[in-house]
């Protein structure tokens, strides 16, 4: 009796051994990732921090510039500033709805900037009203500055604890609290929403998404009818419960803003926003984490097709990809009457671990997606070759619809070539034969980029 009572003892104390060593590994490993996942973060603002500082610096330069080189110089680090800062400010854990006036504040900056390097590199100057839209950015700017720096002294004093934020999400801000975090980009948001309209030809133009979204013209759905194409969507037998996460119902596209639970994953969710007008997805975002890559571009790029499809999103084609994170990052584009409409566009996230389809943004495509009347050229394209460099070693010919000031598509063809080992595209006017647009085509460890 002693020896089975001595044997049962040992047991029992091997066992409490054994599960409170495995406890407190497991508590110094969550421990370790918590301090890791809020360096990270704590990291990401102080480059956005960084960035927004040598932004409205570089802002506030240009109005006491003479020099024609001086001011390209200036409109250059606008650019790249005002890029780094968004691409940084996307990977922090802050809900979209919060987010996306300041994203879209850092995206026009660096458009506008861009399409003023152009000028400035040919010899234009600034006019009066660009001037002036340059210092009121400079005091949003400003503004932006102040707010990030307040966030990131309560920061550095834990009044904001980003792993809570990340690990807890909702639970955590229950009984009505909110993510500080949100709150305090709800309050940047409600400012910058005053900032200037941008006048440029740029894929963030204002006097793109200002125009009135030809999806309006569709008959409205119900809230009830919303979610069965959520369901449809995500697919029925996955789908654990939907609700709404904001009171909001969209700005340019009425929308109904969804937030899903999925089954089998209790951290991951999906806000999902579908319009009011004829239940098209504006916008997707899956949360749960991509572990590694095991198909290949070429197969996501077919996947994205076919997503597109399945929802209503038809004729299109890829136009460039990017890969990071296991994850691939695919622009597609309207065709018709074999005619590529860069007006009508959508980005698709595509998870590469398993082909789930995890990010859909198609705002730019339901503002401006309709049947066009497209006119013949009057052009040949050997006409419209005669004026692009003969430097340039062309690969590839096609007609597309390209986006240019207020409410103007122009007719090109599109010139795909080589120079020196380097990748360029020559968009020539279709009917006048005028060189509309050149991109440089920029290979990167992850895809190709224009610029």
């Amino acid at each position: 009796m002693f020896n089975k009572r001595s044997f049962l003892a040992i047991v029992v104390s091997i066992i409490i051994v054994f599960t409170t060593t495995f406890g407190m590994l497991m508590y110094l490993d969550r421990r370790d990732y918590r301090i890791f996942l809020g360096n990270q973060y704590q990291k990401d603002l102080y480059e956005i921090v960084s960035n927004v500082e040598a932004l409205q610096a570089s802002l506030s330069k240009v109005p006491v510039t003479m020099s024609e080189k001086q001011g390209i110089i200036l409109f250059s680090e606008i650019w790249r500033q005002a890029g780094a800062a968004q691409d940084k400010l996307n990977s922090l854990p802050i809900s979209h709805e919060a987010l996306s006036q300041t994203s879209k504040f850092l995206s026009q900056v660096g458009d506008f900037s861009y399409t003023l390097l152009k000028r400035s590199s040919s010899g234009q100057s600034l006019n009066e009203v660009e001037l002036k839209t340059l210092e009121k950015l400079n005091d949003y700017a400003g503004f932006l500055n102040v707010k990030l720096h307040e966030l990131q002294q309560e920061v550095s004093q834990g009044k904001i604890d980003w792993t809570e934020i990340k690990l807890k999400g909702k639970v955590l801000f229950s009984q009505q609290l909110q993510n500080p975090v949100d709150v305090k980009f709800e309050q940047i948001s409600k400012e910058l929403q005053q900032y200037p309209t941008l006048i440029y030809d740029g894929p963030f133009s204002e006097n793109v998404l200002n125009i009135k979204p030809k999806v309006l013209s569709e008959p409205k759905i119900s809230i009830d009818e919303a979610k069965r194409i959520v369901k449809d969507i995500l697919g029925n037998d996955k789908v654990q419960s939907i609700d709404t996460y904001s009171n909001k119902q969209g700005g340019k596209i009425p929308v109904y803003p969804f937030k899903v639970k999925m089954k089998g994953n209790k951290e991951a969710t999906v806000d999902v926003d579908i319009s009011q007008n004829g239940g098209k997805v504006v916008y997707l975002l899956d949360t749960r984490e991509v572990k590694g890559s095991k198909i290949s571009m070429k197969q996501a790029v077919e996947k994205g097709m076919k997503f597109l499809d399945s929802i209503g999103y038809r004729d299109m084609i890829p136009s460039y990809t990017l890969k990071y994170d296991n994850i691939a990052l695919i622009n597609y584009v309207y065709v018709q009457d074999k005619v590529v409409v860069y007006p009508d566009q959508i980005k698709l996230k595509i998870a590469l671990d398993n082909g789930d389809i995890i990010g859909v943004e198609a705002q730019h495509y339901l503002v401006a997606h309709t049947e066009r009347k497209i006119p013949k050229p009057r052009i040949t394209p050997q006409e419209a070759r005669n004026n692009v460099s003969r430097n340039l070693n062309i690969k590839n010919v096609r007609l597309t619809l390209i986006p240019m000031e207020s409410l103007r598509e122009v007719l090109c063809y599109e010139f795909y070539g080589e120079y020196k080992g380097e990748k360029f595209i020559v968009y020539i006017n279709a009917m006048d034969g005028v060189e509309e647009r050149i991109l440089k085509i920029m290979d990167t460890p992850n895809g190709e980029l224009t610029m």
